[in-house]
């Protein structure tokens, strides 16, 4: 993981600072304003990040085009009014901006917003499209500037980057995320979800009613290839990718066939699987060890799964 934190009132060193992090751009304080108060931490594993903002005054931030990465801009208190891709959205906490690799950008930062900025690789937000699809695009996403963070979809993607904003910021040896497959896991679910929760260029097809010839058949493939490889750092995307389906065919013939959501399954077949590892656990092993080992990352919601499937906590069964 790597970790950055910056704290300057300079000006010239605030824009190289920022720089660094995402990229070389004009950083102009408004009319009055003579020094800023940067106050930056900003973390990043694999191909996201989590960038805590703050300029402590009014400035105009002017970008040139991303190139590599996504970015969500989410102010924590104030307001930033955003021109980006020939639209313009005034940023609130109840209204996220969003910047796509492909175009600049010109930003004014009223004094006292805090934001906090969602980083996602490009190539990373292309593959789970591709995985979510079925099958890759050609045409780059664009994802709508303006991101209502106020819907259930949206706000349960914020509570999962602000997980993740916790996890970076704990100690080496501490987070989570210091395994990779668990790093890889979240990575893959968040930008899903966030293709998912906000409008972009591909959503219609996103949405498109999945179809499939031969449903049970495709299931139990799906049933064989999760069984064999649950341990693995596997997402429902994976499954979907490696039997050439999109995520949404895949689900509609799991609700179909089985009344249940690949998801469920998979969580299932973890469940059945950490069950086992307890049961046989030597002396000294720890349920948490064991939880992360079968792909469980919110500790919490592991003990209240297992505690409904099999009717005891995980330290119960880890005792006998």
């Amino acid at each position: 993981m790597d970790a950055v934190t910056v704290r300057t009132d300079d000006v010239d060193q605030a824009r190289a600072e920022v720089g660094k992090i995402f990229c070389p751009h004009r950083l102009t304080p408004q009319a009055g304003v003579r020094a800023v108060q940067l106050r930056m931490a900003a973390h990043r594993v694999g191909g996201v990040g989590v960038i805590d903002l703050d300029y402590g005054q009014e400035v105009r931030i002017q970008p040139p085009a991303l190139e590599s990465f996504y970015l969500v801009q989410i102010p924590r208190a104030g307001s930033t009014v955003v021109r980006h891709s020939g639209n313009t959205v005034i940023s609130t906490p109840e209204v996220a901006s969003v910047l796509s690799p492909h175009d600049p950008s010109d930003m004014r930062w009223s004094e006292g917003s805090p934001h906090r900025i969602f980083y996602a690789d490009r190539r990373a937000v292309d593959r789970e499209l591709t995985r979510l699809l079925g099958r890759p695009v050609d045409d780059p996403v664009r994802l709508d500037i303006g991101m209502v963070m106020t819907t259930p979809r949206a706000q349960a993607w914020a509570r999962g980057v602000a997980f993740l904003a916790d996890e970076l910021a704990q100690p080496t040896d501490a987070s989570l995320f210091d395994h990779p497959q668990v790093a890889a896991r979240f990575e893959q679910g968040l930008i899903g979800q966030l293709l998912l929760a906000h409008r972009h260029s591909h959503s219609d097809l996103l949405a498109e009613p999945g179809h499939h010839t031969n449903p049970g058949r495709l299931v139990r493939r799906a049933c064989t290839l999760i069984a064999d490889h649950h341990g693995e750092a596997l997402t429902v995307g994976d499954v979907a990718e490696a039997l050439r389906v999109s995520v949404r065919t895949l689900q509609d013939c799991f609700r179909r066939e089985l009344r249940t959501t690949p998801t469920a399954y998979l969580r299932a077949c973890r469940l059945d699987a950490a069950h086992r590892s307890l049961r046989a656990a030597e002396p000294g092993v720890a349920v948490t060890t064991v939880a992360l080992r079968h792909g469980f990352v919110h500790l919490g919601r592991f003990a209240t799964e297992y505690r409904s499937r099999f009717g005891e906590s995980p330290s119960a069964t880890l005792r006998r």
